[in-house]
């Protein structure tokens, strides 16, 4: 059954904030790993201003791209070629209601298809206690869903397009969200599927506290790693994501996920059982 509706019914809104300083930031939230929405702080940026499907139809060039369908974390599916320009066709036409499409772009990187694009995105305050920040987009129809994971790096996420719903969790309930021993780069995925849940298989499941987040065009939430996160675009969305990490992390969480995914990539480590080779 689907069970979507009932968590985010139940589940609290996220802390939110409407203005906030780098200082307050660290303090407050990163410093503490404690999530939250800072409403309407990148409502000013190039991105939120400007970018719709027409703006990116109209970028000049075209770029190979890899396109997932339905919820790539419990529903296992693969990635699929195609191009950047063919796809944003496909996503016009299902917005103005002339075709149905579940195709959607996931951790695109780009800014390294186009560089002038960095300048419509702000994310120093975040960029201020990172090391490393691995800067992409996600675009996608309405109904797009990232089943539940974790990911090892700090998330900061900022909505340019369309509304976006999340449903959190904190990392004490880890035990309780089923983690999948199935290798995924960069973060954990949960075995729980909430839109096909069966209750009998994941008896704790019912026991999670959630928190929910309903982002909207130029809000920017903040998650910390490890927080689990189950994600759904309640519009035709454009997102951007910012996976940051510090000296620390740099030197540990990421020097290991880049040795697991090597040795993964050469058949050493979880050959096949992953989310990104062939079935």
């Amino acid at each position: 059954m689907n069970i979507v509706d009932k968590l985010a019914s139940e589940a609290p809104g996220i802390e939110e904030v409407h203005s906030i300083d780098a200082e307050t930031f660290r303090k407050n939230y990163f410093s503490r790993d404690r999530p939250v929405l800072i409403k309407g702080f990148a409502a000013n940026w190039g991105a939120t201003k400007h970018w719709d499907l027409d703006f990116l139809m109209d970028l000049e060039g075209d770029k190979d791209v890899m396109v997932l369908s339905d919820n790539f974390i419990q529903d296992d599916n693969r990635y699929r070629k195609g191009t950047f320009k063919a796809f944003i066709e496909k996503l016009k036409a299902a917005e103005s209601g002339g075709a149905v499409t579940k195709d959607y772009l996931t951790t695109l990187d780009i800014f390294k298809y186009y560089p002038h694009l960095t300048k419509d995105i702000d994310f120093s305050l975040f960029e201020q206690h990172t090391n490393i920040n691995e800067i992409t987009a996600w675009i996608g129809p309405k109904g797009t869903v990232s089943g539940f994971h974790a990911d090892v790096a700090n998330n900061m996420y900022a909505q340019i397009k369309g509304r976006k719903m999340f449903i959190i969790a904190s990392p004490d309930q880890t035990k309780k969200m089923y983690p999948s021993d199935k290798h995924i780069f960069e973060a954990v995925a949960s075995q729980v599927d909430i839109t096909n849940f069966n209750p009998a298989d994941f008896p704790q499941f019912g026991d999670v506290k959630f928190v929910k987040a309903i982002l909207e065009p130029g809000d920017v939430l903040y998650l910390p790693h490890k927080w689990w996160h189950y994600v759904q675009s309640l519009d035709t969305s454009i997102s951007i994501s910012n996976f940051g990490y510090t000296t620390f992390g740099k030197l540990t969480t990421k020097f290991f996920e880049r040795a697991k995914q090597s040795l993964h990539k050469r058949g050493y480590y979880k050959p096949k059982n992953c989310f990104c080779c062939e079935a």
